[in-house]
């Protein structure tokens, strides 16, 4: 800015006063036209996905994110409760059945190239406890889980989901939101984005941590992603109260009241 010559001819234009309050005087004059155009509905067409459908999003209410709202099929389930076991027992020795495991025990993995994460390839071992037929539908459930196998007929088993990655983390993404990468929302967020809740006074959306920490990838597994913050899980504890109910020892009483009361002050304008 000291040395004009330096400056290209735009910059130069720019040091200009006049063209200076110009260009500032047209780049409001353009947001209060996005203004208008929008106000009365021209701004833009109909958000479209790439394919050209209309995106299908629930109409919320800003100041009420969790009325509910209607699905498009009703369903008789009110509550989803969902247990999940990150580093649990392994599926092979409990309902995934694999007979070819039997056949390769003790062998490398055929026609697999030597790749290498956290160390050599070990051989192919089959399962510790023996399978059998269960049930009226004949699911194959191990003989580590004798009483859940006499249920079997009342599960639904899903088999058919599988990921690239073999770190923990991002197989925790994938699993909880789809993506193995961060950022993107949870199934719980998801779900309560497009439906609500029918109580207004508990959250819609409760997610109740291991005592001993969370899994590998944190509050990806519950979190928001790039949803409203108002649709991420409500983090409880198996063992205390819920976070941040009681004021901080460091704050004192009387501070406490007056940040309440500057919020319900600007909250009210």
């Amino acid at each position: 800015m000291s040395n004009p010559e330096r400056l290209s001819l735009h910059g130069r234009q720019l040091l200009d006063r006049r063209r200076f309050l110009g260009t500032a005087g047209l780049s409001t004059v353009g947001l209060a036209l996005t203004g208008l155009l929008d106000g009365d509905g021209l701004l833009a067409g109909e958000p479209r996905t790439v394919s050209g459908k209309k995106p299908i999003r629930p109409n919320i209410d800003p100041n009420n994110p969790y009325a509910p709202r209607k699905p498009h099929f009703e369903m008789p389930a009110k509550q989803v409760l969902v247990i999940y076991l990150p580093g649990a027992v392994s599926h092979v020795d409990t309902f995934d059945y694999k007979p070819a495991l039997q056949k390769l025990h003790g062998q490398k993995p055929p026609g697999i190239p030597e790749v290498t994460f956290e160390g050599p390839t070990g051989n192919i071992a089959k399962p510790f406890w023996e399978f059998q037929p269960r049930g009226e539908t004949g699911k194959m459930v191990s003989d580590l889980l004798p009483h859940l196998a006499k249920q079997v007929d009342d599960f639904c088993f899903f088999h058919a989901l599988s990921t690239d990655t073999s770190a923990h983390p991002q197989g925790e993404n994938f699993m909880n939101t789809g993506f193995t990468m961060e950022g993107f929302p949870s199934f719980g967020a998801w779900v309560t984005y497009a439906l609500g809740t029918e109580s207004q006074e508990l959250p819609a959306f409760v997610a109740i941590n291991d005592p001993r920490g969370l899994a590998r990838s944190g509050k990806n597994n519950f979190g928001n992603g790039f949803l409203p913050a108002a649709f991420q899980g409500t983090d409880f504890s198996a063992k205390n109260p819920p976070n941040n109910l009681k004021r901080p020892k460091t704050l004192s009483a009387e501070a406490d009241r007056r940040t309440v009361d500057l919020l319900a002050r600007l909250n009210a304008k």
